[in-house]
Order: C-alpha cells, then structure tokens, then sequence
C-alpha cells in the first residue's frame, strides 16, 4: 500500500492510496462518516422559548452545532463508563443558554460547564429573538459516533474515486475536440497532439473520449489506486479524523480475529 497526501487543511484532506481494494478505501471513508465518535447536544430541557420556531425545532438545530472538545479522549460513551450510562462528569458536560431578544442567539451563547468544550464556530445561527422574546434552556452533551444520529457525525463531505489513467495514441490530429468536451479543463494541446495535465481532477466522465473521432483518447480506471478526500464537520481535525477512524477498523479487525479463535 502507497500514500501520497494531496492537500491537508484543518478541515480537509485529500491523498493518494494505491495498492489497495475499493473496500479498503471505502472502509476509511465509512469509519470517518459514522464510527468515531464526538460529542454532540443529547437531550435539553427549555424553560422558556416565546421565539417563532417550535421546542422540536429548537432542538434540532441545537443538536446540529458541531462540538469541540480540547481532551475529547477524556469522556467516555455513556454505555462504557464507569456509571453504567446514568449520568456522570465522564460522560457528559452540561450547557446552559438563556438569552432575550432583540437580536439573534448564536451557537456562541451555548455556554458548558466544561472550560475544554465550546462550539467548533461561533456564528451559527439558532434563533432570532423578537422584542420582549427569549429562549432558556439547558442540557447536556454525550458522545457517541455518526451510525447513531447524525449530529455525532464527524466526517461531513467524504469520498474517493479511482485514480484515472488517460493516454493518446499517435492517432491524435490535434482537433482540440477533446479539450472544448472536458468539463475540467484536463486536456490541453501541446505540439499537435492532446495531453492530461491535471489527472487528479479527472471525473471520467469520458466526454473526451466521446468527442474524439480518430478514436485516440483511452481513458479508464487504475483499479487499485484512489483519490479520497475526507472533509470534517470541525469536531475533530481532518487528519486526526482519518487517524482515529483507522484506530476504529483496526479495533474491530483485532476484535473480530479473537472471536474467530475462539470458535476454532
């Protein structure tokens, strides 16, 4: 197996696996979506919500805001802590939001009783508050992974495609049909004949291949080499997101092998 990173933001990456199965790629792509977990708003109680939205709708939204946690590992899910899930510091960490209008109520208005846990961003917006109107509530947070609900997911936007493989043979006459069907700017023409530049953002989609007449354009997939790209929700770093979601498959691969012996 190869990897080549491609490009690393704090809420992006994008790499190069070759030498591996699509399952293999698409396992990673899994884990990220829905098997690590993060903490996520659980369960409030609203005092006093005189805004035009609905308590449901209150709560949807607040579920939504992506959470930060500076020592994530430090809680626990709730069905493995020490407390059987009932309710403890290790598990959970309680928020508080009261706020009267005029004026919009922020996620930066969520307020936890942990000084290590915020909002992943300040401005999303909740609420407006009309004159005279307010909105108090509090509540708490748990962690738990994507597969649940998807406010515990932390990959957002995750997929991969097969690297592409484009070669033009010596039937190429330079029509530049090729490079007016390219949707992406792939193709360009160079000494008479077509060439790939920028193979990485192919979508082989064929187009050029479609609009080739001398029939001179061959593209198809590198069966074993990927391009993913793995993009957060701000939970967790792009690039701890990946780490701990191969952490994830390693955990269950290991978990499944001793089950496996223990029926031989």
């Amino acid at each position: 197996m190869n990897f080549e990173l491609l490009e690393l933001r704090e809420d992006r990456i994008r790499y190069l696996l070759s030498g591996v199965s699509a399952a293999f790629a698409n396992g990673i792509r899994r884990a990220c979506m829905s098997e690590v977990p993060i903490l996520a708003i659980d369960e409030i109680n609203l005092y006093d919500n005189t805004s035009v939205l609905f308590d449901e709708q209150i709560g949807l939204r607040i579920g939504e805001v992506p959470l930060v946690a500076d020592e994530l590992d430090l809680f626990s899910q709730p069905e493995d802590c020490q407390c059987g899930g009932t309710g403890c510091p290790g598990c959970r960490v309680d928020f508080m939001l009261s706020k009267e209008g005029p004026g919009m109520v922020y996620s930066e208005d969520i307020q936890f009783t942990d000084p290590g846990v915020r909002p992943a961003f300040e401005k999303i917006p909740l609420v407006v508050l009309g004159e005279g109107e307010k909105l108090v509530m509090e509540g708490y947070a748990t962690k738990r992974v994507g597969k649940e609900h998807s406010k515990w997911q932390a990959g957002t936007l995750c997929g991969y495609k097969n690297l592409p493989s484009i070669t033009v043979s010596e039937a190429c006459d330079g029509c530049e049909k090729c490079v007016e069907a390219c949707p992406r700017d792939i193709l360009v023409i160079e000494e008479g004949r077509a060439k790939a530049t920028n193979i990485l953002e192919c979508s082989l989609c064929k187009l050029c291949v479609g609009a080739c007449e001398a029939a001179a354009i061959d593209l198809k997939p590198i069966q074993d080499s990927f391009v993913v790209s793995i993009e957060g929700s701000g939970s967790v770093a792009a690039k701890d997101l990946v780490a701990r979601a191969v952490d994830e498959i390693k955990m269950r691969a290991l978990d499944l092998d001793s089950k496996l012996a223990e029926l031989s």
